[in-house]
């Protein structure tokens, strides 16, 4: 410390005090926070670590050397002892300044030190304040640090599932109306992330999107790059200095929460929750990190991160640990408001949070197809471009950020001034981010589109069983997971329709290679059966409505009468199937018809109750029970005529009469458990 780089007149205190012949001044530095050693914190029981320093200067400004001060105790803690001062009397250096050092007793609070000049009493007294903490401090801050994010990451994570459930049924059609070119799918990136408050969870939707086939991999680069714009949003959201009214904001979703009957204004509601629990503990964490000011350790580690390459390590490894970029920034935010970091510090964190958050994407990729896999590649590619970009240019990018940023009043001191100006240039310098990154990108879309595949080519060989439609790391928005499990029953129930339909080779051309088939499919469907219902299980147990948890109900309900209908033909069908190739039985040519009959009439309701599945169309669904009572006469009726030619002694007939009447009654209970799909949602509907 060069004591020759002291600022050692604060003017206006001068002219105002111009009377006295002697005028006592706290003084400041450039270089060293809080250089007159006012307002420290020291933990009871030890000497202040910097001393409290006094100027003394004559009546034109200029020091005075060897002018002697008196220092006293006049306030302490209640009952306080063992304090002390270095010395009652001090004498000014050649450069008018006193020091002096001071014992914290035994009892935390709040300690005053007077300092007046010895000889003349006409001259200005001033007051210096210390504070003694506990000795346990230290724990109180972690204390306070952990409960402060715990509130902070539980409100960003409630604003965000807010957000999503209010709005989640318009992501569908956003989705599907503006990714017909690259500038509205940038468009519509930027508003499903402003709506569900994450980067990170758009780039997993879209993973599940490209997996689920709604989109294709080009498409997603656009809402790539918008998803990265609109994340700035919650930034500049976080950046608000309202922590202030924080606890007025958590009443008002909690009423919103508890008094509210309608859904939608139940998830505004948690919305607003979050967010004011979002800056209570931002709140909370900046209180706790007060004492933290005066610590030269902890500032000298949070100046190493002026470092690019360290800033960059720590937003990368914080961001993929908390999977969330803007609760990183939101923290950022929350140590800078303390003025314990420069913007240029600041600003390689930034570019580290933006690599950071690509880790979410590629972890919902890992066990999914290799469109999705490119789509979460593409993600965390576009964000190192942008890093390797902007790295080189720190100092500038600083000063462009700050040219735009609001400024400090001059009143403040350096540490103050920093607490005031930083929080809105770090969301400033996030916005600039992102809006430069989508500026360098998306004139080369369709080149990035073809050095990906190129890099990540398709797969030569496809895993036996797959989905096609949902993808297991995409749960977070009800609405939109409903969706694609609704598409994959209905996969299923392709599926077990192509099952009854060649259920009666066996028995008409005596196929049996056909029961491979048959295992095949049965495995399949016994596959998206245990699939579609872990999914919707762990969808439901997100922030899920009434109405959407019983549209999951509905879903594993139509799921399980699927099931129900392929173990009728690889089970009991595949028994019969079984005996009949054993033996020489035939079926009379009636019998055949009727046979081929009752199964067209099991498929046609198969595709019947589908269709009121897809549309959820309740006439429809009234048109469906009414045909299955007119099949279960015609199986009777079947049944007369097959006891008729028994009793005419028809050889054929007797010969296969017992599997017969078995394949009348099993593919009658098809068409039931079809009906049954149609029933279920008759009975929930009304």
């Amino acid at each position: 410390m060069k004591l020759r780089n002291i600022v050692t007149l604060i003017t206006f205190l001068i002219i105002g005090l111009s009377a006295y012949s002697i005028v006592l001044i706290k003084p400041q530095s450039t270089e060293v926070y809080e250089f007159a050693g006012d307002n420290q914190i020291q933990t009871i029981g030890k000497i202040t670590d910097k001393p409290i320093r006094v100027l003394v200067c004559d009546e034109n400004g200029i020091p005075v050397q060897n002018y002697e001060l008196t220092f006293t105790v006049i306030s302490s803690p209640k009952n306080s002892k063992d304090f002390r001062l270095d010395k009652k009397t001090v004498l000014t250096d050649s450069l008018g300044i006193a020091e002096n050092y001071f014992l914290i007793g035994d009892k935390e609070g709040l300690y005053q030190i007077m300092v007046c000049s010895k000889t003349d009493k006409n001259s200005n007294t001033l007051v210096y304040e210390i504070n003694g903490r506990k000795k346990s401090w230290l724990v109180f801050i972690i204390i306070g640090l952990l409960g402060g994010l715990a509130l902070f990451l539980y409100g960003m994570d409630i604003l965000s599932k807010g957000m999503q459930a209010a709005a989640g049924n318009k992501m569908r059609s956003i989705i599907s109306k503006y990714t017909s070119n690259r500038f509205l799918a940038l468009i519509a990136g930027i508003i499903i992330t402003v709506l569900v408050q994450s980067s990170s969870a758009t780039s997993v939707m879209l993973v599940g999107f490209v997996e689920a086939g709604i989109m294709s991999f080009a498409q997603t680069l656009g809402m790539l790059l918008g998803a990265g714009i609109g994340t700035t949003v919650t930034a500049q959201l976080i950046a608000l200095k309202i922590s202030d009214y924080s606890l007025l904001i958590i009443a008002l979703g909690f009423g919103f929460v508890i008094f509210s009957k309608k859904t939608k204004l139940n998830n505004i509601g948690k919305s607003i929750l979050g967010f004011g629990l979002l800056f209570f503990g931002m709140y909370i964490m900046s209180e706790a990190m007060y004492p933290l000011r005066s610590n030269q350790t902890f500032i000298d580690i949070l100046i190493s991160f002026e470092n690019p390459w360290i800033g960059i390590l720590a937003g990368f490894v914080f961001t993929a640990l908390i999977q969330s970029s803007a609760a990183f920034i939101g923290i950022v935010i929350t140590i800078a408001s303390q003025g314990f970091l420069s913007l240029e510090a600041c600003i390689p964190m930034i570019l580290g949070t933006n690599l950071g958050t690509g880790m979410t994407a590629i972890l919902a990729s890992l066990n999914s197809g290799r469109e999705a896999q490119r789509v979460a590649f593409a993600h965390t590619f576009f964000k190192l471009i942008g890093v390797l970009v902007f790295v080189w240019w720190i100092p500038e990018y600083a000063q462009f950020v700050k040219s735009f940023s609001p400024q400090a009043s001059n009143s403040l001191n350096s540490m103050e001034a920093l607490g005031q100006t930083v929080p809105r240039q770090i969301a400033n310098a996030h916005m600039v981010f992102s809006i430069g990154l989508t500026i360098i990108i998306l004139p080369f879309l369709n080149f990035f589109n073809k050095l990906i595949i190129k890099i990540i080519p398709a797969k030569a060989k496809p895993e036996p069983y797959k989905l096609k439609y949902i993808n297991s790391a995409m749960t977070s928005s009800p609405a939109i997971a409903l969706g694609m499990a609704k598409k994959e029953t209905e996969r299923m129930g392709n599926k077990i329709k192509k099952l009854v339909s060649i259920s009666l080779l066996p028995f008409t051309e005596r196929n049996e290679i056909i029961l491979e088939k048959w295992q095949d499919i049965e495995c399949e469907s016994d596959f998206l059966k245990e699939k579609i219902n872990n999914y919707l299980v762990s969808v439901s147990s997100q922030n899920s409505d009434e109405q959407q948890l019983s549209e999951a109900f509905q879903i594993m309900y139509v799921v399980k009468e699927l099931e129900m209908i392929g173990d009728i033909i690889n089970t009991n069908i595949r028994h019969q199937a079984v005996k009949w190739l054993a033996d020489n039985a035939e079926f009379s040519e009636e019998g055949k018809t009727e046979l081929l009959i009752m199964q067209e009439k099991a498929l046609k309701q198969i595709s019947r109750a589908m269709e009121v599945f897809h549309d959820v169309n309740l006439e429809k669904a009234e048109h469906v029970k009414q045909k299955f009572k007119k099949y279960a006469l015609l199986a009777e009726e079947f049944e007369r005529h097959h006891y008729s030619r028994l009793f005419e002694q028809n050889v054929k007939s007797a010969t296969s009469s017992e599997v017969h009447l078995e394949l009348i009654g099993l593919l009658n209970a098809v068409s039931r458990h079809s009906t049954n799909i149609a029933r279920i949602l008759l009975n929930w509907r009304k």
